[in-house]
């Protein structure tokens, strides 16, 4: 399992490369593309962790502390493609149609990992400096996007007017 840890993240970080170059053409496909593959990575890491509760031997401590590092690997590797990708849509003008409902999604995400960050501050600077600021600044580009970014049209049935 933890070779298939390691391939996922390997994969992400390949689609947060992929996520950088697209997001200067306009194109958000290759980030959500990499969001997409960090949901199967967290996915992943809950399963094993909770299996790895159950076990009761002497290379669970090694193992859990293993899948910790690719955890925080990851988490990191989402601050700063975020940061990088909501960075440069900012600078946008104009945002697309439903926009708004692509935003509010990654706003719960990077709100739950700050909630995780929180839990042990000191633990988590310590292991990566400057990603709590880097989060927070994350989290206020994306709730200014959400601010200025079109709603998809409400088509439902207003025909009849009352």
């Amino acid at each position: 399992m933890l070779v298939a840890l390691e391939k996922q993240a390997r994969e992400a970080a390949h689609l947060a490369e992929k996520a950088h170059r697209y997001a200067s053409r306009d194109s958000y496909a290759g980030y959500f593309q990499f969001r997409a593959k960090v949901d199967e990575f967290q996915a992943l890491i809950a399963l094993i962790e909770e299996r790895l509760t159950r076990l009761e031997d002497e290379h669970t401590v090694e193992l859990t502390a293993r899948f910790r590092q690719l955890d925080t690997v990851m988490l990191v590797m989402l601050v700063r493609t975020s940061t990088r990708f909501y960075g440069m849509l900012k600078e946008n003008v104009a945002l697309p149609l439903g926009a708004r409902e692509l935003f509010l999604p990654e706003l719960r995400t990077l709100s739950d990992m700050r909630d995780r960050l929180m839990e042990e501050p000191e633990h988590a600077e310590k292991m990566i400096p400057g990603v709590t600021i880097a989060l927070e600044n994350a989290l206020v580009t994306v709730q200014a996007l959400i601010e200025r970014a079109p709603s998809l049209p409400d088509f439902g049935d207003q025909s009849r007017l009352d």
